[in-house]
């Protein structure tokens, strides 16, 4: 893959032996790369103790500071910024086996905005629920979500579901739940028990072998019909037998297409879903990991949670935008191989304090833009590929399914 770095570098002096040039301080007013689709840059740079090679990519100093940085791919698929960079440590810059590789023991970033953009892989929801209960697909994408086994928190909501209903006619249910989150788990018989006795009237909520769902009925006269269910694994459903269901679990849904009770005029008893009102508080306590393609995040450690603060409000619908906003107070993880389109991270520890201006934008329930300010992250034994992409979709393989 084809790699290229301009750089326009002030010295007052510099050594040369045996292809290597070395300078005892460097700077440099603007650093400009490229390799394959990925372009990146910094400002106002200064190295100390720099040495660089003239037969391949390599340099290395004892020392940077960095006023400004940058990495975007040409897609837009994303955009990362970084105000300022400091590596007390010392920084290597080499070839990687296609790209490019930035090496350092330590360093510390001010003020990152990251920006992504999907597809980050559609899930197809709105085809019609089966009659009877059915086996579990291979491969769910709770059983990819075990790290949320340990969130604490609550997750306050409005549930608004518009129906047209036989001979009710159209029924709009707007529902408040406050539900309590302890051990990456909920209980949903309590959800049910805090339904409004009118709109307990027309919603259930029910539990059988590995299948949970929500389900509407007229009132005295009428059979039930399905409005969204989800699929649980085999511990979310030995789990569900006493009442409680993790929220990991919460990922495997899918909404009744038609909903069993009639064609009507835009295709279905189910007119309009929506998580309205959106007030989350979540920790995540105890270290826990996720893969992610080849790669793995682990989250927190024997001293550290995490994640501290999670908070969110927003609405989402099952069709149209929808936008959820927040702030995290921080996240702590050791991170292996993690690619994010033609880039790959490696970090010992990679900590971000202070995440404001999180943003995640959703067409129905599928998130299409993501967009966060981290005021400061730190990170030991960093190690950073660009330009070494996968076959295909970069971005979808890179997240849990």
């Amino acid at each position: 893959m084809p790699t290229n770095v301009d750089a326009d570098i002030e010295v007052q002096r510099f050594g040369y032996a045996e292809k290597r040039l070395s300078f005892p301080r460097a700077q440099t007013h603007a650093i400009e790369g490229r390799t394959g689709s990925v372009a990146y840059g910094a400002k106002d740079c200064a190295f100390e103790g720099l040495e660089g090679r003239l037969d391949t990519l390599r340099w290395k100093a004892e020392a940077a500071s960095i006023g400004s940085a940058y990495l975007k791919d040409d897609g837009g698929r994303f955009d990362v910024a970084i105000n300022r960079a400091e590596f007390p440590h010392g920084i290597m810059l080499v070839r990687a086996e296609q790209g490019i590789e930035l090496v350092s023991p330590h360093v510390t970033f001010s003020e990152v905005r990251i920006g992504a953009k999907g597809p980050f892989g559609r899930a197809k929801t709105a085809t019609a629920a089966p009659a009877q209960p059915v086996a579990r697909p291979a491969t769910l994408r709770q059983q990819r979500l075990r790290f949320l086994d340990s969130l604490a928190g609550k997750i306050n909501l409005t549930i608004k579901v518009q129906l047209d209903l036989p001979v009710v006619g159209h029924r709009t249910l707007d529902q408040q739940l406050r539900v309590p989150i302890a051990d990456g788990s909920l209980d949903y018989r309590k959800l049910e028990e805090s339904l409004d006795w009118l709109e307990g009237a027309f919603l259930d909520i029910k539990h059988d072998g590995n299948r949970l769902w929500v389900q509407w009925k007229v009132p005295i006269v009428g059979s039930s019909h399905e409005l969204i269910s989800w699929t649980l694994d085999r511990e979310a459903a030995t789990l569900a037998t006493f009442g409680r269901v993790p929220v990991r679990s919460l990922a495997d849904f899918r909404f009744a297409g038609g909903g069993g009770g009639g064609s009507k005029k835009n295709g279905g008893v189910l007119q309009a879903f929506t998580l309205d009102a959106i007030d989350v508080a979540l920790s995540l306590l105890a270290p826990r990991h996720v893969e992610i393609g080849s790669g793995v995040v682990l989250f927190g450690g024997d001293d550290q949670p995490g994640m501290v603060d999670l908070k969110v409000t927003g609405a989402i619908r099952d069709r149209g935008i929808g936008v959820v906003r927040g702030a995290i107070g921080s996240v702590d993880t050791t991170i292996k191989d993690l690619r994010l389109g033609p880039v790959m991270l490696t970090a010992d520890r990679l900590h971000f304090d202070g995440l404001d201006q999180l943003e995640v934008t959703f067409d129905g329930f599928t998130p299409t833009a993501v967009s966060v300010v981290v005021h400061r992250v730190t990170a030991s034994n960093l190690a950073l590929t660009i330009g070494s992409s996968p076959p295909a979709s970069p971005i979808d393989q890179s997240l849990p399914r």
